[in-house]
């Protein structure tokens, strides 16, 4: 392998804890965290993304339905049921760490491609089946909301050299792929790439590097000194000078990581606010936009002028206009030459300081209707969770992240990362009973139970403890020391190590009880072999579920919870 590879590959597995399982499937999920988008990696532990054993011509099958990634025809329906329109893309990845490209090997991953999209089955393979009939589900059931049809990527990874890669064989096996794929006739658009050493060391650097970037900063003021601030200033910027901002700087692509620290997501091309700015855009008044749009602003790790009036910034994220910089960036062809003759008005700070940047992210976004789901970071329980993480009394080792990203390009092992997501999920399956909730999506999950979360008067430990019950669980599985047949009723047996510990329910999370509670859980977990405890509750899942594991559907049942903690409570 070519050592500048190997060195990232090496770094890769001891940052994400994956020393234990074997050389390819870790190079699986290197290359797959390299290529896949940055919110959809988000969504899960990296090891979900392996696919079967044995599994031959796909290492890799990221199904994107709206954003979200789905597993099975479930997901689908559960995504879908209450969408307007409906946007599908899918990402297939063959990842080989030899330093040659096969033809033949390029060939064969596009038949196995075309063969999932035809959903010919795959009955030998559970995993490759579901996500199968996933992409069938939104076919048969969706068709009338797709907004168009499904995009499809497909990466054949490889450690090749540049001149290998682009050899004409390749080129014309490439070709071959894509027409064969495109034939089928109901896709949208179709991309073939097969990447290289040089490929994959780029896209270690887009992801793994500071952003930065110069940009003509036409009109500026600059503000007076603010304590936590080192520069402040308020100007416009061209489009143009804009979409430097936000795209990659190799395909022009949309950058999403510069809006890790955006409390929204983009809503998208229908709602009523962004029609109106893409309908500015497309019009005659499109140079009213500096007095139409409150522009974006942009917080920056450092900055320096240059001369005339360009800047460089470094470290930067977009924490307020998020929908405008999407829409800008859809409408960059409709504009033209008109990229440079349009202005936006940008604010950008320049600080070091975590709690200022807490504060312009609060400020800018109370301005506009933000659903309190997606301030919870900001609260001041997060602050004291987040503090108390830091302290690390029962010496854990996990790190708590409060705001998306905010551990970018920092020295920690990403594995131990608990976001607010996971701790929704840990905390809601092991105290509060509700594993069923726990595999639902995360702003779903803050609707169903939002309310009995992150209290100001909840005990803080609870919370780490649930954490740490999740991190030696999906260790265990990331080992391989427990079947990965036993993962779909993962929170489940987090339910079920508590009952096993307390011998019963757990009390209410403001409790002083819920800390002495916490700690008996503590003692478990400490236990320096799990493997046999978490495989024992997960037979009491199977026997729960009439001596089978229960299917993902009965899983997010709350009768089937109750049907557990009825099998529980008879020991």
């Amino acid at each position: 392998m070519n050592p500048l590879i190997q060195g990232l590959f090496k770094k890769f597995r001891k940052e994400e804890e994956l020393l234990e399982i074997g050389n390819a499937d870790a190079f699986e999920l290197f290359a797959a965290s390299l290529i896949l988008p940055e919110d959809l990696i988000a969504q899960v532990q990296k090891s979900d993304l392996l696919l079967d054993q044995g599994a031959i011509g796909i290492d890799v099958i990221a199904l994107d339905v709206n954003g979200q990634l789905a597993w099975d025809a479930d997901d689908v329906r559960e995504i879908c049921e209450n969408a307007a329109k409906v946007e599908v893309s899918l990402h297939f990845i063959q990842a080989k760490q030899s330093a040659s490209v096969s033809s033949a090997e390029i060939l064969s991953f596009g038949d196995t491609v075309r063969k999932f999209l035809q959903n010919k089955g795959f009955p030998s393979y559970p995993r490759m089946e579901a996500l199968a009939q996933a992409l069938g589900e939104v076919f048969e059931n969706y068709a009338g909301r797709l907004k168009g049809s499904p995009s499809v990527y497909l990466y054949f990874t490889t450690t090749a050299p540049k001149n290998s890669i682009l050899a004409d064989p390749v080129k014309e096996r490439v070709a071959t792929v894509t027409e064969q794929i495109e034939n089928l006739g109901f896709l949208g658009r179709v991309s073939v790439t097969v990447l290289g050493a040089d490929d994959l060391h780029d896209a270690w650097v887009r992801k793994n590097h500071a952003n930065e970037v110069e940009i003509q900063f036409e009109k500026q003021v600059n503000l007076p000194k603010m304590p936590g601030v080192d520069q402040a200033i308020l100007g416009v910027v061209s489009v143009a000078e804009l979409l430097k901002l936000i795209e990659t700087g190799d395909e022009n692509n949309l950058d999403e990581r510069v809006f890790y620290d955006n409390v929204r997501g983009f809503k998208g091309e229908d709602n009523s606010v962004n029609m109106q700015i893409m309908d500015t855009l497309n019009s005659t008044e499109r140079s009213l936009l500096p007095v139409l749009n409150n522009g974006v602003t942009v917080v920056a790790a450092s900055y320096s002028p240059k001369p005339g009036d360009a800047v460089a910034v470094s470290g930067y994220q977009i924490v307020n206009g998020c929908q405008t910089s999407h829409c800008l960036y859809l409408s960059k062809q409709t504009l033209g030459d008109a990229v440079s003759e349009v202005y936006v008005p940008i604010r950008l700070v320049v600080t070091g300081d975590e709690e200022v940047a807490t504060q312009i992210i609060r400020a800018t976004n109370s301005q506009t209707a933000v659903q309190e789901n997606d301030l919870v970071a900001l609260s001041k329980f997060q602050k004291k969770l987040e503090d108390f993480y830091k302290l690390d009394a029962p010496d854990f080792k996990l790190t708590y992240e409060r705001r998306s990203g905010q551990f970018y390009n920092k020295e920690v092992t990403k594995n131990r990362i608990v976001t607010i997501s996971d701790q929704m999920r840990a905390v809601s399956a092991m105290f509060l009973d509700a594993p069923h909730v726990a595999a639902r999506y995360a702003s779903r999950l803050y609707d169903d139970i939002g309310a009995a979360i992150f209290r100001e008067d909840h005990k803080l430990l609870p919370y780490m403890v649930s954490a740490f019950a999740a991190y030696r669980l999906e260790n265990a599985f990331r080992s391989g020391a427990l079947e990965s047949a036993y993962k779909p009723a993962r929170y489940h047996i987090l339910m079920a190590l508590k009952y096993q510990v307390l011998g019963g329910k757990s009390t209410s999370l403001e409790k002083g009880k819920a800390e002495e509670q916490s700690e008996q859980i503590i003692i478990a977990l400490k236990q320096h072999d799990l493997i046999a405890t978490f495989r024992e509750l997960a037979h009491s899942v199977i026997a729960a579920g009439g001596g089978q594991m229960p299917s993902r559907d009965r899983l997010k049942r709350q009768q089937f919870t109750q049907d557990l903690i009825t099998e529980l409570m008879k020991g």
